[in-house]
């Protein structure tokens, strides 16, 4: 079978023919989602290679867990996404601290001129201090929805939460953050 019509199963057929020794099957899985998973990672982590390792060890620990993995309904993303965490957890763990938000690298953007780019330099620093005084799960809806413009579908199985409670989530979070930058 071709890489263009592996593209074309879904996650279940081929978690199914990965377990089977299908390796490309696996490949095709770290393809689809690779980029969503590094994200995730690098708005959690300031420096851009330790996401980038942390993001090859998630992919290594879901590929090692593939034979116990099973299908409950909800997306694999979803399954990448509690490996994520728990990565992080671990990374904090063993470096002494959680990085703070404000102290990130910013994400790759297009190039504004000098003084634009300065001036949205202090917003965005400014966003992220506030951000970071929020409660753990807004900055975790603002991340998922906002920074990586996930579906509320999928940031709502991310956090094992209806799409109903993900959106109030959200409004509840934006709301915190308006009334934070404002004092």
């Amino acid at each position: 079978m071709s890489e263009a019509d592996l593209g074309q199963l879904p996650d279940a057929e081929l978690i199914s023919r990965a377990k089977r020794g299908e390796t490309e099957c696996f490949g095709q899985l770290y393809e689809r989602y690779v980029d969503q998973i590094f994200r995730y990672v690098r708005t959690r982590v300031a420096d851009a290679q330790d996401a980038e390792d942390l993001t090859e060890n998630i992919f290594v620990r879901s590929y090692e867990s593939l034979a116990t993995y099973e299908d409950r309904g909800w997306a694999y993303s979803a399954f990448l996404y509690q490996v994520a965490r728990n990565l992080l957890v671990d990374h904090y763990r063993q470096t002494g601290s959680v990085q703070p938000l404000e102290a990130s690298e910013p994400l790759e953007a297009a190039e504004p001129g000098l003084e634009q780019r300065l001036t949205d330099q202090e917003e965005i620093v400014r966003i992220k201090s506030t951000m970071a005084q929020l409660p753990d799960d807004y900055q975790e809806i603002i991340r998922l929805r906002v920074l990586l413009g996930l579906p509320t579908s999928t940031a709502a199985e991310w956090m094992d939460r209806s799409e109903g409670a993900a959106r109030v989530l959200l409004h509840r979070a934006l709301k915190a953050l308006r009334q934070e930058l404002e004092t």
